[in-house]
């Protein structure tokens, strides 16, 4: 069983539960605010949210997502974060969380592979809207970069990816009413829909392969 963390209601699991769940895994979604840190679970997916992971004073759940990583990690588990969820990963790990010097990116941008993630093609086209940036933990392999931040690493078992593999347009338009975002990201995303869902397909596939 697969444990998705929601760090804000309109970001959830998207396509990456679908797919789970067409290979035949149980996924269940919780709110951050109400794990503990005795939750039971296989696998553990931590996503995104409008929060820093240095606002965890504000947000104390954070703090509690930071020590199911570090556990799941030492136990041999897999975990995925995505956007917020990669940071957190970061931060878990003893790297840095900062707003990121170069501006936000949101949108459709280009990234760049390495590594392991170069069977994905040297270049990516993905769906990115944040602010924040991690540095990368000691001892984790960099897979993927935009011209302006680390895009995704590994770490042992886990793997974290600052751009969003779970979106679909139905997600883009009620991210757009929320954070007061440009209305075409949706029609963007529309045109892309498909090619998102392959690409989630392939990294979710790595990710179950246990090659983190």
């Amino acid at each position: 069983m697969f444990l998705g963390i929601i760090n804000y209601p309109i970001e959830g699991l998207g396509s990456i539960k679908e797919i789970l769940e067409e290979k035949g895994y149980v996924v269940r979604e919780k709110l951050a605010t109400e794990i503990s840190e005795n939750e039971e679970f296989e696998g553990l997916i931590i996503m995104g949210g409008p929060m820093g992971v240095y606002e965890s004073d504000r947000y104390p759940f954070l703090n509690v997502e930071m020590k199911l990583i570090r556990k799941s990690i030492d136990e041999g588990k897999p975990v995925l974060g995505v956007c917020l969820g990669s940071q957190l990963i970061s931060a878990s790990l003893g790297g840095e969380i900062k707003p990121g010097h170069f501006g936000p990116e949101i949108g459709i941008y280009d990234v760049y592979t390495l590594s392991d993630f170069e069977m994905l093609g040297k270049k990516i086209q993905v769906f990115q809207w944040h602010g924040d940036t991690f540095t990368l933990p000691k001892g984790s392999t960099l897979l993927a970069y935009s011209e302006k931040y680390f895009q995704a690493f590994k770490y042992k078992t886990a793997l974290a990816i600052q751009f969003h593999v779970e979106v679909n347009s139905k997600m883009i338009e009620e991210w757009v009413k929320a954070y007061h975002g440009d209305t075409k990201l949706v029609e963007d995303v529309k045109e892309k829909e498909e090619e998102f869902r392959k690409l989630a397909e392939k990294i979710i596939n790595y990710w179950l392969r246990g090659k983190t």
